[in-house]
């Protein structure tokens, strides 16, 4: 695993100074922080983000939140997040304590369960990436979060499209788009444009999406409903 210059014992949380801006290649620079519970990933996180011409720079690393935000971790662009912390800190609590604080979140886990993925994405975390993917889907990963677009790699796409759980519907592809697309605000008119549909058919598609939604006793029965179940499925990102 490669070293880095940040990687920390115990408990406590490993910092630099951190300018921001542009740095001498021309990229626009991305200040992330790590928190993880295991040394040896803290590093090994360090090397993978900080190679020469990313534009990404670790500030600070810590094996627990509460730690990170107490000092420069909290003024990072990005903290990626270890799923589960050897404090029993729960996901959702730690995912929101961090987006009060302003970074956005991108939860890093080596577990691949559907439900681990759906209750970080639920809790606000913009991209959950698995501990195994290549280091440059991770690069790719945090510069999306950071730009607040959304991404998800091959291994998630297939993980969210198996996932069977009670509470999580099957949507069709068609069903799926089209709720990607009426979620975010879009009119149902230009919904059927976009998918070269008649707007009677997109009506169709929205409806059918309500149903399976009240059928998993989640019912979405507005626009704005739509979307929390849209995100909380990992349909679309969380909001930055």
């Amino acid at each position: 695993m490669p070293g880095g210059p940040l990687a920390s014992g115990g408990t406590g949380v490993t910092g630099v100074s951190a300018s921001g801006g542009v740095g001498v290649t021309g990229v626009s620079r991305l200040d992330v922080a790590v928190v993880d519970d295991h040394p040896i990933v803290r590093d090994g996180v360090t090397g993978w983000v900080t190679v020469p011409g990313s534009g990404l720079r670790v500030i600070a690393t810590a094996a627990t939140v509460d730690a990170l935000l107490a000092g420069a971790g909290r003024r990072a662009d990005v903290v990626l997040l270890d799923l589960e912390l050897g404090d029993g800190t729960a996901v959702e609590r730690n995912v929101a304590a961090i987006r009060g604080a302003g970074p956005a979140v991108l939860v890093l886990s080596a577990t691949g369960r559907p439900a681990a993925v759906r209750d970080a994405m639920r809790a606000g975390a913009r991209v959950y990436i698995l501990k195994h993917e290549e280091a440059a889907e991770l690069r790719a990963a945090i510069r999306a979060v950071a730009a607040g677009t959304d991404w998800v790699s091959p291994r998630l796409a297939y993980i969210l499209a198996t996932d069977d759980a009670p509470d999580r519907p099957t949507l069709s592809a068609q069903e799926t788009r089209t709720l990607r697309l009426y979620a975010t605000g879009m009119p149902i008119k230009s919904v059927a444009r976009r998918l070269g549909i008649s707007p009677e058919t997109a009506r169709q598609y929205v409806r059918r999406v309500r149903e399976k939604y009240a059928q998993a006793h989640r019912a979405a029965p507005t626009k704005l409903d739509l979307y929390h179940r849209a995100v909380e499925d990992g349909h679309l990102p969380s909001p930055p």
